[in-house]
C-alpha cells in the first residue's frame, strides 16, 4: 500500500475522531441545557402538553422539514408509531399539492428546520388552519419561523457557534445539527410514550406489538399475544377450536388460548421431574447461575415476578402466559436460596409442547429455574 494512503488514512482518522468528540460535546450541552435553562424546561413542557392533548383528542402529530430535516421527522414519526401514538409524515412540498388533505383540526403539527428560516416551512404556513397548532424543533432560537404566532412552542436544540458545521468542517453539511434534533425528537417522543401510559409493562407490550420483526421483534415476542395466536392458527397440530375460530379477526384471550393449546396438544409427559421438590440435592446444591444472577441484580422491579413456592407449584397454565407476558423474569425462594427463570427461556420451552396436562405445568415448568445469587 502506498506511503500517500497512508498519510490520507491517518488524516481521516483524525477526522472521524475530531467529528465524534464534536457530537458527543453538542449532546452533553444538549443534555446540560434542559437541566439547567428553565425557559427550555418550559417550552418543553408546552411541547409536551400539545402533544399529549392532541393524542388524547385523537389527532396526529404531523411532522414536516425539507431536506436532511425530512429525514430527521421521517424517523421520529416512525418512533412515534412503533410507541402506539398517532403520527404522519407531511413533504411542504407535497403538501402545497394535495397532501394537506391529511391535516385536521385535530392534529398538531412538529416542524423541523435547522435555520428556523425554511422557505418551503415559510410558504406553508397560510395554509394551515389556525386550529393547529405548531411546535418548531430548531438549531436557532431567534428565527424567521420562531416569531410566527401559529408556532406555539420551540424545542430547542442550542448548537454552540465552535460546533457548527461551517466552523468544524468547513461546509455547511448537516451532521452536528442533525445529530442533536434527532436526539431531542427521541428524548420527547420516549417522554411522552410515558406520560400517555405510565405502566412500563404496559408500554413494552405496547412496543412488542407494533414491532414483530426483526431482532427486536423476536426478543419480545414473548409479550407479543399475536405470536401466540399466530402458533395456534399455523402449528397444523390439530383442528382448530370454536373459541379460536371465533376469535381469528381479534387477539385471542389467554383463557381461548389455554382451551385451545390443551386440546391440541393433551399428551402426558411422565418423565418431568420437579425442581420444586425439597429433596431435590440438585437443585438445592447447584451453583449460582452467574449470567442469569447478574441480569436480575440489574433488572428494574417491575421486570421481576417473585411468588411463593407453594404458588408456583398451583400454577395452571392460565397462570403461566399472564407471567411470561407481563415479566421478564420469574423467581421463588425456597430454603433461604433463591432460583429464577428468563420468561423468553421459559417461553421457548412452552412453544415445545412437552408439558403434559394443562393442569400440573406449574410444576413442571420448574426445571426451567435455576440457582441465582443475588448478593
Amino acid at each position: 500500500m502506498s506511503l500517500d494512503f497512508h498519510k490520507l488514512a491517518a488524516t481521516a482518522l483524525h477526522s472521524v475522531n475530531s467529528t465524534l468528540e464534536n457530537e458527543s460535546e453538542a449532546v452533553q450541552n444538549l443534555a446540560l441545557q434542559y437541566q439547567e435553562d428553565s425557559e427550555s424546561q418550559s417550552e418543553l413542557i408546552n411541547a409536551l402538553r400539545i402533544f399529549y392533548e392532541t393524542n388524547a383528542r385523537g389527532g396526529k402529530i404531523v411532522a414536516c422539514g425539507i431536506g436532511k430535516s425530512y429525514k430527521i421527522a421521517t424517523k421520529t414519526v416512525a418512533t412515534f408509531k412503533s410507541l402506539s401514538i398517532g403520527s404522519d409524515i407531511l413533504h411542504p412540498s407535497e403538501a402545497l399539492h394535495g397532501d394537506l388533505g391529511l391535516l385536521n383540526d385535530r392534529d398538531c403539527l412538529l416542524f423541523f428546520t435547522a435555520s428556523g428560516n425554511t422557505p418551503e416551512l415559510l410558504q406553508l404556513l397560510p395554509h394551515i388552519s389556525l386550529q393547529i397548532p405548531i411546535v418548531l424543533l430548531t438549531c436557532n432560537k431567534v428565527s424567521q419561523l420562531s416569531v410566527q404566532s401559529q408556532v406555539r412552542c420551540l424545542l430547542f436544540a442550542d448548537l454552540p457557534e465552535h460546533l457548527k458545521e461551517t466552523n468544524v468542517h468547513g461546509i455547511p453539511a448537516p451532521t452536528i445539527s442533525t445529530t442533536l434534533s434527532l436526539a431531542l425528537a427521541d428524548a420527547v417522543a420516549l417522554a411522552l410514550a410515558e406520560m400517555i401510559t405510565s405502566d412500563h409493562l404496559k408500554r413494552k407490550k405496547m412496543f412488542s406489538m407494533k414491532h414483530p420483526g426483526g431482532s427486536i421483534g423476536s426478543d419480545l415476542s414473548h409479550l407479543n399475544d399475536n405470536y401466540l395466536r399466530m402458533e395456534l392458527l399455523t402449528s397444523g397440530k390439530g383442528e382448530l377450536t370454536d373459541a379460536s375460530h371465533d376469535s381469528y379477526s381479534s387477539l385471542l384471550s389467554l383463557s381461548q388460548l389455554r382451551t385451545s393449546l390443551c386440546t391440541m396438544n393433551g399428551r402426558a409427559n411422565s418423565n418431568g421431574s420437579s425442581l420444586l421438590n425439597s429433596d431435590n440435592e440438585e437443585l438445592q446444591h447447584s451453583k449460582p447461575d452467574a449470567r442469569l444472577s447478574s441480569k436480575l441484580r440489574s433488572a428494574k422491579p417491575d421486570q421481576v415476578h417473585s411468588v411463593e413456592k407453594e404458588t408456583l407449584t398451583n400454577w395452571d397454565e392460565l397462570d403461566l402466559l399472564r407471567a411470561i407476558s407481563s415479566y421478564d423474569y420469574i423467581s421463588f425462594r425456597d430454603t433461604k436460596k433463591t432460583f429464577a427463570a428468563e420468561s423468553l427461556k421459559i417461553r421457548s420451552w412452552y412453544k415445545l409442547g412437552n408439558y403434559g396436562s394443562c393442569d400440573n405445568i406449574g410444576e413442571l415448568v420448574s426445571e426451567q429455574f435455576h440457582l441465582v445469587d443475588l448478593q
